[in-house]
């Protein structure tokens, strides 16, 4: 009898302990967090350096990318700030010649030659659209981290420089 008592008793406390654990005060953290809600306050300032998502061309496809023109011209500066955002983005894997022999395309797949006839006859709008949505299966997106100026930037540097250093 006193046995059953026990049983009774530890099933009774065992029965009641979640429910002691839902009046703590740990239960009610998510729902009394600050908000913010739309119109309340100012939104904070854009940080420098970020990427607008805005400033880019609407591209539905490879095909409609093609046809985009390169709105920057070619000229020395383009050349100069293509390089410098080349060797931040693209020489880990292109190189420093474009031809894939940069640190991660020796451990990896070889990356695309950028000097090659191949890419060098595609059009300005093509790569633009490989830089910002990646290649097929290896190259990744750079479009939340490259600035769609400076993707022309690239490409003028590409066409012009990276074409130059092979016929060297």
């Amino acid at each position: 009898m006193r046995g059953n008592k026990l049983i009774i008793l530890v099933s009774l406390i065992l029965i009641a302990l979640p429910a002691a654990a839902f009046a703590m005060p740990w239960t009610m953290d998510m729902f009394d967090q600050p908000s913010h809600k739309a119109q309340e306050e100012p939104y904070p300032a854009i940080p420098d350096g970020s990427v607008p998502t805005n400033a880019d061309p609407v591209i539905k496809d490879r095909g409609a990318a093609a046809r985009l023109k390169n709105p920057v011209p070619t000229s020395d500066a383009s050349i100069m700030r293509g390089k410098e955002r080349y060797e931040t983005f693209c020489l880990i894997c292109h190189g420093a010649t474009g031809v894939g022999d940069g640190p991660v395309g020796q451990k990896y797949v070889t990356p695309a030659d950028l000097s090659d006839d191949y890419v060098q006859s595609k059009p300005d709008g093509d790569i633009f659209y490989t830089i910002k949505y990646g290649g097929l299966a290896i190259m990744p997106s750079h479009g939340d981290s490259v600035a769609p100026e400076d993707r022309w930037h690239i490409i003028n540097y590409i066409k012009h420089e990276l074409k130059q250093k092979k016929s060297k």
